[in-house]
Order: structure tokens, then sequence, then C-alpha cells
């Protein structure tokens, strides 16, 4: 159940009962029941072939090909299946349409009327399983006469194995599970008593294929007919200086293309009516009518949860390096990252595999929703070492007590990451209830952020006041537009952390010649330096721009002894 404000969980009335006649103060709820266990089989396979070429003394070509079989998900027990916006029936009739729900080869029972038998077990089109990827690559020393300098660059294709938490999207849905996600004018019915439809349907029922008709609210959750692996196309140049020897300086620039990611999209989006376009005799877009102009009536606007390979992205980094070989008791590498990565969902590192996106907004607009990934940070700092201190002691007392100790250390200092402003629009013209929050035109990019240190603007990191509720565009007053905003709009806090370890080593004769033991003192965030999360990024929220978590643990110490023998 979800309840926009305290109020309303206090209330926990219906529409009718609470006077609005369009939503309960039980604004969502969501359930689900069924046979939700499978057995999953997929067949894999892979083979790699690469030559290279020295085309001249200075120059060295390489070439490869991958072919995978990337076998999608089957499920032994019949279970698998999809649903095909195009082939639903968009105006059921009032006894309702089964049209549109897809099964597998394999589905044990009788299908209803419209229900298309796939001819494999993955009940989809089994697209992108097997893949070809080829890759080049060349070393070029480009100066004959400078040895130390050399230029390196490479192409090549990957695809991405579809994890198998994609494809369970698919056990909510029907005909082995039965759900329900009402959400706003949906949910009018709703009480905090009776939040759920009932009677709750218990195994036998199913399996059962549900009828969306014009008085219905059913879910469909599913993976798009059209599901296939994600194509990586990967590309860089890197020119390579040995200042001297063992320090090698490398600049480089890397790029990624992302085509068919995972994503979650709401496909049963309302239109857009008007006089010249009425969709069901509807000429202008008010609230109440969101369930008239969806694509196909029965089923809300957020009902129909689609997981498909439709998602874009685009990275582009310069990176630079030094990097010293243990030479005199000390090596580091020193690495620098400048960089933007855009996509077309917002995309989390934590949802991605799960085709889950960050943000919602206008699902039939990708340019609308392209913008800055929520794990981009434009910049990014690292350096580790290693020293062993000098141990060159000739009294034996000394040589026990300050000989064998190194000490490491690795310093961290990024950019925050990218944040997209969000706002609950339960008025939302479209029925799209999670959407972005509106510009209100009174700052600039650069002024969203409260200025001064973090520690200054913890209770309000963003300015409010540039920030708006979207613009009312319905035609009864009530229902509003998108919000405008772009993802990944704003940084979040900036981070620096220094971690440490002291090293000894004691060579030992015990248990036998050769043996040593290692003292080891590690310090997490050593400084105990304050790194913040990021501040509550939902404009609708009362705690708008308040930072309320760290995302570094305080300094952290352990002791550790290591005996090798």
């Amino acid at each position: 159940m979800q309840f926009l404000s305290w109020p309303d969980f206090l209330l926990g009335l219906n529409a009718t009962q609470n006077g609005t006649g369009i939503f309960s103060n039980v604004y969502a709820s969501v359930d689900d029941y069924g046979l939700l266990n499978r057995e999953y089989r997929a067949w894999e396979g892979s083979a790699y072939a690469q030559d290279n070429y020295r085309i001249t003394p200075t120059l060295t070509l390489s070439f490869g090909l991958r072919y995978e079989r990337l076998g999608q998900f089957g499920d032994q027990l019949g279970r698998n299946s999809s649903f095909e916006m195009s082939k639903a029936d968009p105006n059921p009739a009032p006894q309702g349409s089964t049209a549109g729900y897809i099964v597998a080869s394999n589905f044990a029972g009788a299908t209803a009327p419209g229900v298309i038998r796939a001819d494999n077990t993955f009940a989809n089109n089994a697209e992108g399983q097997n893949t070809l990827a080829p890759r080049i690559g060349f070393a070029w020393q480009f100066l004959p006469n400078v040895s130390q300098l050399l230029l390196r660059g490479g192409y090549g294709i990957y695809y991405s194995r579809p994890t198998g938490q994609a494809f369970f999207q698919s056990v909510f849905g029907a005909p082995y599970s039965f759900g329900n996600f009402n959400v706003g004018p949906t949910n009018a019915t709703a009480t905090f008593q009776t939040p759920f439809p009932q009677p709750f349907p218990t195994p036998e029922f199913f399996p059962v294929f549900p009828a969306y008709s014009p008085s219905s609210a059913i879910t469909v959750s599913t993976v798009s007919p059209d599901f296939r692996p994600a194509l990586i196309q990967q590309f860089g140049l890197n020119v390579q200086y040995e200042i001297r020897p063992n320090l090698l300086l490398e600049v480089g620039y890397v790029g990624t293309r992302g085509t068919h990611l995972l994503r979650t999209l709401l496909t049963n989006q309302a239109l857009d009516a008007s006089p010249s376009s009425p969709i069901r005799g509807q000429t202008d877009n008010t609230v109440a009518n969101i369930p008239l102009r969806v694509p196909i009536m029965g089923i809300p606007t957020e009902g129909l949860q689609l997981v498909e390979s439709g998602g874009n992205s685009w990275y582009n980094g310069l990176e630079v390096s030094l990097t010293k070989q243990f030479s005199r008791g000390l090596q580091f590498l020193a690495s620098y990252t400048f960089s933007k990565s855009l996509d077309t969902d917002g995309a989390n590192i934590n949802g991605t595999a799960a085709g889950n996106t960050f943000t919602r907004g206008d699902q039939n607009s990708p340019r609308q929703r392209w913008g800055r990934s929520s794990f981009n940070r434009p910049n990014r700092f690292v350096f580790s070492m290693v020293y062993a201190l000098p141990s060159s002691y000739s009294i034996k007392f000394e040589r026990a007590a300050f000989g064998g100790w190194s000490v490491a250390a690795v310093g961290t200092f990024q950019s925050g990451d990218a944040i997209t402003v969000i706002y609950n629009n339960s008025d939302n013209v479209f029925g799209i209830s999670q959407d972005r929050a509106q510009l209100s035109g009174l700052c600039t990019k650069d002024q969203i952020v409260t200025p001064g240190s973090v520690q200054s603007k913890l209770s309000d990191y963003f300015k409010a006041a540039c920030f708006t509720t979207p613009p009312i565009i319905g035609a009864d007053g009530i229902g509003t537009a998108f919000g405008d905003s772009a993802t990944g709009i704003v940084n979040g806090p900036d981070q620096a952390n220094f971690d440490l370890s002291l090293i000894k080593i004691i060579p030992l004769r015990w248990p036998k010649e050769g043996s040593s033991l290692q003292f080891r003192a590690e310090f997490f965030n050593v400084f105990n330096h304050p790194q913040f999360a990021d501040p509550d990024n939902n404009f609708s929220s009362a705690t708008f721009g308040v930072i309320s978590s760290t995302s570094v643990n305080p300094r952290v110490g352990q002791l550790a002894l290591k005996l090798s023998f």
C-alpha cells in the first residue's frame, strides 16, 4: 500500500468516503498471487579466434572474433509468458478480452481466445541468442627513433548476458500469477481495511488469463517479446610514454556505446486527446478520463509493466595515469578520469541488470528521459602506493624492531554522482505518478545546489525555489503536464577518502625455514572525514534536500596477524 501523506494513512477512506470522488486515501495498492516457482534452463556456448599481424617493425595489428550462444531462459514447467501490446484489443468488449497474451510452447493448459502459443519455451521471439562480436586493435611506435612512445587503439563489440532476475518479471504475470497494481483513480474503492480486491485466488485458480475490459483494472507484468541481450561497443585510443625506466605515463580516450539495454517501461500511458484527435470520444484531457485515453482499456496507466531491451547509452572519458613499478622500495599508481555517461532512462548500477530504471517521466519520449546516468561522476582521482621502509640496520635489535616495515595507502577523490529531482505527481494527466520536478525558471543550473560546504547545507542541499510543480494543462483545472527537469541535473556531495595500512614482516625459522609472521594495522577513512550521502531528491517530500546519512563509515581500524609457512 502507498499513502501520499500521514493524514491519508490515518484516514484510509475510499474516494466516496473522503468526498473527492476520485482518489482514495490509499493512493496505491499492489498485490500478487500465483504459482511462482520456476525451473529455468539456458544453453550457452562460446568460441574465440584471434590472430596478430606484424605489418612493419613498428606496427602490429590484431584481429579477433567471438561467437557466443546466449540462450534465453526456458522453463521446464511451461510457465513462461509474455504480452504483445500490438496483438492486444485496444477496445475490448464488456465481457473482456484475452488477446495479446503469449505462452510457451510447453504450456500444459488450455489457452483462452486470442492467446498466442510461441514456438519456444521462452514465450517470446527468441531474438539475439546467436551473437558475433568482432574485435580489432593495433600498437604503433609512430616515431621510430623514440622507442619509449607508443600509440594503442582498439574497437570491439560485446554482448551482455541477460540476467535471470530480468526474465523473472514474467513470473508476476498471467497465466500463473494474478496481480493488481491499482494507482490513483483506479484505486478509488480501496480503504485501509480492504486495500486489495477480494476474494484472493487459491492455487487451484491457475492457470488463468485475466480478461481486460472497459470496467477492469488488471495488471500485466511481462518481458517484451523482443527481449534480447544488450550490445556494447567499446573503442579507445591510448598514448603510452616511458618517462624513465619503471615510470609510465598514459593518456587515453575511452568510449562506450550501449544499445538494447534493459529497462522497464509503463507502456499503457494515457494518450493526448484533442478535438482534432479524439480518443474514444474524449476531446480533452482530465484526470477523470485517464482510463478512457489509455492505449488498451481495462489496464491502468501504470499496470502494464514491460521489461524490454530498448535502452541506449553513451560514455566518453579522458583517462590519465602515472604508474611506477616497484623499485627502491616504492610503487604507486595515480589515475584521473574525466567522463560523462548519458542514457535514456537515468539508469542506476544496482537496478540496470534487472531492467529497473531510476526515473519515470514521459514513457513515450526517450528524448525527455535522456540525460546523465545516476552513477556518473565527472571527476575521479585515485592514488595508491606501497612503500617499503629502509631496513639496512647493522644491529640485530634495530633490525628486529625497525626492519621489515612497509606502508600502503589508497586515496580516492571524486565528484558526487548525478541526481535526478523527482516528484510524486498524483494529478499527472497522463497517469504516470512518478514524475520529474518542474524547473521554476528562477535559477540557472549552477544555482540549484545551495553554495557552501556540504556541512553547511545538510538541511537545504537544494534551493527549493529552483523547482515547482508541473503546470496544469488538464481541462479540469487539475491535471498537470510532465515536469521538465532533466535526469542527472546536478551532482551530489563530493567524496574524499583515505585508507592506510602499516605492515611488518618478521622472518621466522619455525615451523620451517622461510616462514614469516605478518602484522597488519589497517585504517579505513583514516582521517575520519565525513562523507555524506545524497540528499532526499523528492521535491514532493517534506525532507526535500535533507541529507540524513553518510556514504562511508567513520574511521575503522583493525589489526591482523598472518603466519606463512
